[in-house]
């Protein structure tokens, strides 16, 4: 079975899909990562095959955009920043993935939600749809403005067809409760490879936290402010703090004397040695959290952030702060409760041991080989 997986250019949304293209692997199945120029190298590095179909990335598509901190309707916050970005790149990339498609003649098809060349090129092929999710579940009302804004999009190299399957690695706890029901698989952690630092097999002499607001600081957002004033916050904290900045620039003299700066080390290998995270509320980093068991303090600004930060406070294993809520006083209150309080944790670790109930990714592979061989 050939299986063609399309996504995004970002690393939240290539990363949950790699454990299962492993699966189809192993299994002995072939894969195929259909990924924008740039993007095609980083896929490169899951060792999976990829191949190049646009010049477009996160970062140039978001140049223009002027998303802030949203106060007001977050769902429709959202549904503006999907149709405006990711639609965007579907006109960079859907005749190059039509054309590597019927080139390469896969059996199926994988994306994520907001890639739409894949699902195009599926349905010119006739081969059925697997859509693969990376955490909660979207708004309902995104799919109709979704449709309408690739109308002509669609009507020029076709329309697509519905997912025949949709991998859902949501735990059912952390779930919105009207989401749509999919094929169930535990969220595994993969947040890219790479040579680990000395420092982090080193003894620990107290606590530890984790601060991260993503790999793509929010354009136009307040990614800048936000740090620094987590970074007063914890200035005084009696633990240690370790920021991964993704790549972006941190001014020397703002890092206080408790703090270690480091440009990007897989998430899911540092939080081992963590005690607490403050992040951005970001799916792949508020899930790769959860599955490592760890207290959070979720800060969103924009999209599904304020989705996933929502949930995880729901379920007791974050706090969250926004806007003018975010103030050096109040992030260190804060974490003070997720260090000094076994609440947060304990709804944390129970969200963990579900996930690591579901189905694992080789369990779920034989799921799509008979929806091919159903459909062959």
């Amino acid at each position: 079975m050939r299986v063609l997986v399309t996504s995004c250019p970002g690393f939240g949304h290539l990363y949950p899909l790699i454990p299962l293209s492993w699966a189809l692997t192993n299994a002995g199945h072939d894969v195929l990562l259909a990924l924008p120029d740039q993007f095609a190298q980083v896929g490169a590095t899951t060792g999976l095959q990829a191949a190049a179909v646009g010049p477009v990335s996160i970062r140039e598509v978001f140049a223009n955009s002027n998303h802030a901190l949203y106060s007001g309707n977050v769902t429709e916050a959202l549904i503006e920043h999907v149709t405006e970005h990711y639609a965007k790149i579907t006109r960079f990339t859907v005749s190059n993935v039509i054309g590597l498609a019927e080139r390469w003649r896969p059996d199926a098809v994988m994306h994520t939600p907001w890639e739409y060349a894949g699902p195009i090129a599926a349905a010119r092929l006739g081969v059925p749809l697997v859509r693969h999710t990376w955490g909660v579940a979207l708004p309902a009302e995104l799919a109709p403005a979704e449709a309408e804004t690739l109308a002509p999009v669609h009507r020029e190299h076709g329309f697509p067809d519905d997912p025949a399957l949709e991998v859902d690695v949501c735990p059912p706890a952390l779930q919105y409760p009207d989401a749509p029901s999919g094929l169930p698989m535990a969220y595994t952690a993969y947040n890219g490879s790479g040579v680990l630092p000395s420092w982090l097999f080193d003894p620990r002499t107290g606590p530890r936290i984790c601060v991260t607001l993503g790999s793509v600081p929010v354009p136009g957002g307040e990614h800048d402010r936000v740090l620094r004033t987590v970074l007063r916050g914890l200035e005084k904290i009696n633990a240690e703090v370790l920021v991964i900045t993704g790549g972006g620039a941190l001014d020397p003299g703002t890092v206080p004397a408790n703090t270690r700066v480091v440009d990007w080390v897989p998430l899911n290998q540092v939080l081992k040695v963590c005690d607490a995270v403050v992040h951005h509320g970001g799916s792949g980093t508020t899930m790769t959290s959860l599955h490592a068991g760890l207290p959070q303090l979720a800060l969103p600004q924009m999209c599904d952030q304020h989705r996933h930060a929502d949930r995880a406070e729901a379920v007791g294993a974050a706090a969250k702060l926004v806007g003018d809520d975010i103030t050096a006083e109040s992030v260190r209150d804060h974490v003070q409760r997720l260090l000094g309080d076994p609440a947060p944790r304990v709804a944390a670790e129970k969200i963990r041991d579900e996930m690591r109930a579901l189905p694992p990714p080789a369990a779920v592979v034989s799921s799509l080989t008979a929806l091919v061989e159903a459909q062959s």
